[in-house]
């Protein structure tokens, strides 16, 4: 039997360091309607520093209302342009053609919501509530912490590409998983659910406080 889980896979036109994917996906879990919303802002936290931390590699991911505390690989682009996604349904990827966490723009980590087994990493990421922290230790022993600004389901065919993967000149991550209603015709589901998160403090070795 095939795994069913989150494949969340993404057709890239431009390979570039800013990449502008062209995103199909295929997602589990039903979540509940409405959908394509975004939910009310988190609560203002004290403002970060302009000069942030440069390029690190993330190194662990940590979730805490989740119980989410993994090593974070790294996934590229397959030959035909689809953005990889992670091996297992329970181990995440940060998507290394764009920013780190903490730098300027949209960093991207991935992670599967099921697979044929079971449930994956990410398969209650849609249950996250605005303001709840995440954190990303970095291969420089910085730690970068973020907190969710809204969690929303996109259809598919409604990927808003540039608003996850583009430029900006916040600093901020996005989980990515898929989400909606699975559809056993194909073998796949009609949906993908971001988690945005903005960056509110470093510790460690970057130039960001709280």
């Amino acid at each position: 039997m095939a795994a069913v889980g989150c494949a969340v896979t993404l057709w890239v036109t431009n390979t570039g360091s800013a990449p502008n994917p062209t995103t199909r996906a295929a997602a589990t879990v039903t979540v509940p309607p409405p959908t394509g919303t975004t939910v009310s802002p988190v609560s203002p936290v004290s403002p970060v520093s302009p000069v942030g931390p440069g390029r690190s590699i993330p190194r662990e991911l940590v979730v805490p209302a989740l119980g989410i505390d993994l090593a974070v690989g790294q996934l590229g682009l397959q030959a035909n342009h689809q953005v990889q996604v992670p091996t297992t349904a329970h181990t995440v990827g940060w998507f290394r053609l764009g920013p780190t966490p903490g730098q300027v723009g949209s960093a991207v980590i991935l992670g599967h919501v099921d697979s044929y087994r079971g449930p994956g990493v990410f398969f209650e990421l849609k249950t996250l509530a605005v303001g709840a922290p995440i954190e990303v230790r970095r291969a420089d022993g910085s730690v970068m912490e973020f907190r969710v600004t809204r969690v929303v389901e996109y259809p598919k065919s409604n990927f808003p590409d540039a608003l996850v993967y583009g430029s900006s000149s916040g600093r901020y991550l996005n989980l990515v998983t898929c989400g909606g209603t699975f559809d056993h015709a194909t073998g796949s589901y009609e949906s993908n659910i971001v988690v945005f998160s903005r960056l509110v403090g470093v510790t460690g070795t970057g130039t960001v406080t709280k």
